[in-house]
């Protein structure tokens, strides 16, 4: 037996609003469509993923600064490197002013600070002012980045 999806009483009156091979178009108020929600879906995420990235990296450094041990140089790293690897894998536009080239060089001189950094700590030479200065350069550039 076959399945009957509508009464042929009301095919007549079905018009169409668009000729064949248009594409649709949205009314005024009407729902994004499922692409254009997907995008501000994956955008929210994306900066919040960030925030949340850059928070990690805000309180290692606090926790450097209270306790500055080669432990404590590593999780900041790690916090850091997360960071760096989450914008560079996904490609995020951070800001027109940013260009590919400025990011490597902010990556290379976060590179540098962090060596200096753990210089100072193994050696034991850099008083905790020096390296609070290092943290929030380093921070500074992090949310550069983030804006």
């Amino acid at each position: 037996m076959p399945l009957r999806i509508r009464d042929r009483s009301t095919a007549g009156q079905i018009t169409r609003s668009r000729t064949p091979g248009q594409p649709a178009t949205r009314a005024a108020g009407a729902p994004a469509s499922f692409a254009e929600a997907l995008t501000t879906v994956q955008r929210t995420v994306a900066q919040q993923d960030l925030d949340r990235l850059y928070m990690d990296v805000e309180e290692q450094g606090r926790q450097l600064l209270e306790d500055p041990s080669p432990d404590g140089l590593t999780r900041y790293r790690s916090s850091i490197r997360n960071f760096i690897s989450y914008v560079v894998k996904n490609g995020l536009k951070l800001r027109s002013a940013i260009a590919q080239r400025e990011l490597h060089q902010i990556i290379d001189k976060i590179d540098e600070e962090l060596l200096s950094m753990a210089d100072g700590l193994i050696a034991k030479e850099k008083p905790l002012l020096e390296l609070a200065e290092k943290v929030g350069q380093i921070n500074g550039m992090i949310c550069d980045m983030k804006a």
